[in-house]
């Protein structure tokens, strides 16, 4: 009699399991940057079933702090979770913490990551549901201020735009008081703040209610020094000078009209790609080799790179071809072949790189040649764009000689260092050169707009 009781107990348990469902939405909630404040994100349960849903608790460590906005998940709602982390050493994490539902005899797992810069000294409280809204997490009034560095003044009508997967989300503008006020989404963004006079000022920050504060200090350019050059000291020479003036109403004879060039207009000619006509410009096979390991992520590198990539891909055409390649601790094939036709597809794909692992370029070098051996075009700019912002491992293989040997074969290979240190530019510049190829640097916005285009602009003109 006790073992039928325990099978039905477990057998409505599993029952149970089948109606009830909980779900996370995207995962791993990323922190972002995590520097001497304490952080927390707020994660969405929902219950999509129709009976309740109880939260029992959640297996942590003490670098985590919990809170709920409700331990009852009513059916078809959602609750939240605040999860607070306090690193205990620096670099990248990544962590899960399992939740315990009365839905599941066993825990579902919520995921983090993140980048430690800091090392916060003391805990901090993570604030309650009842001290803050959980709406917090979605959208916010956020601020900006931008002075001058030398004397503290407010710079009116300065630029601050805020870069998101390598697209501009928002642009703000500054009043008289050097301030600009915003409801924006949390989440990490790359900050540039620009005007005329000054030299810009650009950082990757994660914000939220918490963190809704951005200063930016701008440093006055350099003024011009003007030489003062010399006047040249002229001698004027009289010539006598005889002027044959003609008659203006003498008609034109056969020998002066064979003698005197008269230019026919040309008919104007409608050029579908304005910025890269097919009559100056070849096609193009360019194969995008991309370094997403763990140090591309949290210093605005990979924002930088997809501004890149997004500039270049709204420049070229229908004829032209584009293939996604991406390195770390392993290499995978994000985008087979497309035609630059299908924008959308590929800037889409572009904006969904995430940056993880460890780097293994040598790997990923030898799969980019194949791609582009596979795509190649005749006569056309067949080129490897390998972006990375360091010295990368090239394992087993000999990524110089392999460069050379492709370059032979029509497939060049040019190097874009995203931020990287001057130590690797040695590398990077060998490799370029193997490959038949350039070695490009990308360390602000208003480059990355301009240095791909400018690239695949030289490398397929006619």
């Amino acid at each position: 009699m006790k073992y039928i009781i325990y099978t039905i107990f477990f057998a409505l348990v599993s029952i149970q399991s089948l109606y009830a469902q909980i779900q996370f939405l995207k995962q791993p909630y990323d922190y972002g940057l995590i520097s001497s404040n304490n952080q927390y994100v707020d994660v969405p349960v929902k219950n999509t079933s129709d009976k309740k849903v109880f939260i029992f608790r959640s297996d942590v460590d003490k670098r985590f702090q919990i809170h709920y906005s409700s331990k009852t998940i009513l059916p078809d709602s959602t609750v939240y979770v605040r999860i607070q982390f306090t690193p205990t050493k620096k670099g990248n994490f990544t962590e899960k913490i399992p939740i315990h539902f009365s839905c599941y005899q066993e825990p579902k797992s919520i995921k983090i990551t993140g980048y430690a810069e800091d090392i916060p000294s003391s805990k901090i409280a993570c604030p309650s549901f009842s001290q803050e809204s959980r709406e917090n997490a979605i959208a916010f009034e956020f601020q900006v201020k931008v002075i001058d560095k030398l004397t503290k003044e407010p710079l009116d009508k300065a630029s601050v735009i805020m870069i998101k997967d390598g697209t501009v989300n928002y642009e703000l503008q500054t009043n008289k008081n050097g301030i600009k006020k915003k409801k924006v989404d949390l989440g990490f963004y790359y900050f540039v703040a620009s005007k005329e006079g000054y030299k810009s000022q650009e950082f990757p920050k994660y914000i939220n209610r918490k963190n809704n504060f951005v200063l930016f200090e701008l440093e006055r350019t350099e003024p011009e020094i003007v030489q003062q050059v010399e006047p040249e000291v002229t001698i004027e020479v009289e010539e006598e000078i005889t002027l044959v003036i003609g008659d203006p109403n003498e008609e034109i004879t056969q020998e002066e009209e064979d003698i005197i060039p008269i230019e026919t207009p040309k008919p104007p000619t409608e050029e579908k790609y304005p910025n890269l006509p097919a009559s100056i410009y070849k096609p193009n096979n360019i194969v995008f080799l991309i370094d997403v390991s763990a140090s591309m992520k949290y210093t605005g590198k990979l924002d930088l790179l997809k501004a890149s990539m997004i500039e270049m891909t709204n420049l070229l055409r229908d004829i032209d071809n584009i293939t996604i390649v991406t390195y770390a601790s392993n290499t995978l094939v994000e985008m087979e072949t497309t035609s630059a036709n299908n924008k959308d597809s590929i800037i889409s794909k572009i904006t969904g790189l995430e940056a993880k692992g460890m780097t293994a370029g040598g790997k990923g070098l030898k799969l980019a040649y194949t791609k582009a051996c596979e795509a190649y075009i005749a006569g056309g700019n067949n080129e490897i764009i390998m972006a990375t912002d360091g010295d990368f491992n090239s394992g087993s293989e000999n990524v110089y000689k392999l460069a050379k040997k492709y370059s032979n074969k029509g497939v060049n290979v040019s190097v874009l260092g995203i931020k990287n240190r001057r130590t690797h530019e040695a590398n990077m510049q060998k490799l370029a050169d193997n490959g038949g190829g350039n070695y490009l640097k990308i360390d602000s916005f208003e480059e990355a707009k301009k240095r791909l285009v400018e690239e695949v602009k030289h490398r397929s003109k006619l």
